[in-house]
């Protein structure tokens, strides 16, 4: 039973270090926007199972004063079926949440766009599973998604952001990370990069595919542990 339960400790840390590896993934670069650089582009993708995940789109920073910042937004769905080059079933992959830390920090956004789905908010929060998120835009109910917004497979939104703060004397802000929620019909994936090409991202477990993986490995351990009957 002792060395059952070693091994069981071992295998759990492993995955409590995977998960905690997978969180704070990110590179030593910083995305550094000018005011009068122009659109500064960026590119998201993974391997997810039945699908290549692929988000691409655009910053750009039109506007900057001592207290506010002005951000034009371009993002792009680009998801495709594994394998096959074809756009994904619109409904089965969907961005439901771009999202980026910024410094100096913002104290409140105002999200403007026309009535054309995609982004429909933004809020000053973080996109479950990415604490480094600080500034959030969504196309569900809130940055953790529900209901079936988002930008489908295939889709494009563009939209401007109004952000508070102390900007006083800059011509130019940091965003670090940046952050992407996508949903599928095989599961959800969160995952962030710190650069303009973010390349093949690590996606980050949703709490509950972790929790009920722990309940797994205690069931695991239960039944490996029983003493054997006399």
């Amino acid at each position: 039973m002792k060395n059952h339960l070693s091994a069981f400790r071992r295998l759990a840390g492993a995955i409590l270090a995977a998960g905690l590896w997978t969180v704070g993934i990110g590179s030593a670069n910083a995305l550094v926007i000018n005011l009068g650089d122009g659109p500064t582009s960026f590119a998201f993708s993974h391997a997810g199972g039945p699908y290549e995940l692929a988000v691409t789109g655009s910053l750009d920073l039109t506007a900057l004063s001592a207290t506010s910042a002005t951000l034009n937004i371009v993002l792009n769905n680009f998801s495709t079926l594994t394998g096959g080059g074809a756009i994904a079933s619109a409904n089965n992959v969907r961005l439901t949440a771009f999202g980026f830390g910024i410094n100096p920090n913002a104290s409140s956004v105002v999200f403007s766009d026309a009535t054309d789905g995609g982004m429909v908010d933004a809020s000053v929060s973080q996109i479950p599973g990415l604490a480094q998120i600080e500034v959030c835009t969504f196309g569900g109910a809130n940055c953790a998604g529900g209901g079936n917004g988002g930008i489908s497979a295939g889709g494009s939104d563009i939209f401007s952001l109004v952000l508070t703060g102390n900007f006083s004397g800059l011509n130019a802000l940091t965003f670090d990370p940046l952050g992407v929620k996508l949903q599928t019909n095989v599961g959800s994936f969160e995952f962030t990069c710190s650069d303009s090409n973010c390349g093949s991202g690590t996606a980050v477990p949703e709490p509950g595919a972790l929790a009920l993986l722990g309940l797994g490995l205690l069931g695991f351990a239960a039944t490996r542990c029983k003493p054997a009957k006399a």
